[in-house]
């Protein structure tokens, strides 16, 4: 049984409506103070989905599906997980407003969510962005992570680096976002990263969300528990030329690496045969598959494997 937290209030902010139900971020003095239940998180908290329960996450009014089928979770046979499925080009993700992740996570001691997730059906484009903070301040990770095709991989969010998250919503700080969360949110999105999300018909899933510092209810696992490759933001970064990519992948074996657009086009795609295990660097020339220099925009870097992998943002310029 996982202790009680010591429930803390704190207030958040609501945006206004304009005309015609416009909310209002702008200016200060059309924000409106309201109270929001007593609730805390709690350091350890773990959802792992028991059963065909998928109570307290919605999300699901653009088309998007969400159920537990009760059986092909992270402990396979008989073990639930949060599955989303688009059946045509919308929204995915889901969000939470229970109020396990509602409160100050600061307060908590929370500095890292880890999760598993899963591209369940035939390989999709999926970049799954973890999202906190409030109706009024909302921020999203940039790193989109890449789910392993038919079977689960272990992703990482660091709450500790706020230059790692971008603004979506409201006003406020990143770290005003976390005093006074009242919803967590997973979703599909491309760069740039603002209030509304990139369409993609793709079926995934969500399993063992575990609120840590790192330390509190991390177990070493199996070896049999997946870990994606972790890539680095390229560097340098806006960049005029080569780019070069750090990574680092916990087994060998071929990787993939992509620079997509803006519009979801593949404009360099490229094999890496011989990756290794462990901390490697790959340098990209910068260019497209036709040779060319890219032209001045915003891009990101896809790289990934068998066992999933990570996109990051990058701003190519003349």
């Amino acid at each position: 049984m996982r202790p009680h937290a010591r429930r803390t209030c704190a207030p958040t902010v609501a945006p206004a409506a304009g005309p015609a139900g416009i909310l209002l971020f702008t200016a200060a003095a059309v924000l409106l103070l309201v109270t929001v239940a007593c609730a805390a998180p709690t350091l350890g908290f773990r959802e792992s989905f028991p059963g065909t329960s998928s109570q307290g996450w919605g999300g699901g009014l653009t088309g998007a599906v969400i159920s537990n089928p009760g059986t092909g979770g992270v402990a396979g046979t008989g073990d639930g997980y949060l599955q989303i499925v688009t059946g045509f080009p919308t929204n995915w993700g889901s969000f939470a407003t229970a109020p396990a992740y509602s409160g100050d996570w600061i307060a908590a001691g929370v500095t890292q969510m880890r999760l598993q997730l899963s591209d369940i059906g035939p390989q999709n484009p999926l970049e799954v962005h973890f999202a906190i903070g409030n109706t009024g301040n909302l921020w999203q990770y940039d790193v989109g992570f890449v789910p392993p095709p038919g079977a689960w991989g272990l992703f990482v969010v660091d709450l500790t680096n706020a230059g790692a998250f971008t603004q979506t919503i409201g006003l406020g700080t990143f770290q005003q976002a976390l005093q006074a969360v009242d919803r967590v949110h997973f979703r599909h999105d491309l760069v740039p990263f603002v209030q509304g999300p990139d369409p993609i018909q793709a079926d995934g899933g969500i399993d063992d969300i575990l609120l840590t510092n790192g330390v509190v209810g991390v177990e070493p696992g199996p070896p049999t528990v997946i870990r994606p490759l972790r890539l680095a933001p390229p560097y340098p970064n806006p960049s005029r030329g080569p780019v070069t990519l750090e990574f680092e992948s916990a087994t060998p074996g071929p990787l993939r690496m992509q620079a997509v657009d803006i519009a979801g086009r593949v404009v360099r795609e490229t094999r890496i045969e011989a990756a290794q295990a462990g901390s490697q660097r790959w340098l990209w020339d910068g260019r497209d598959d036709r040779g060319l220099r890219l032209a001045p925009g915003r891009y990101r870097v896809r790289l990934f494997g068998a066992a999933g992998g990570m996109s990051q943002p990058i701003v190519i310029v003349r």
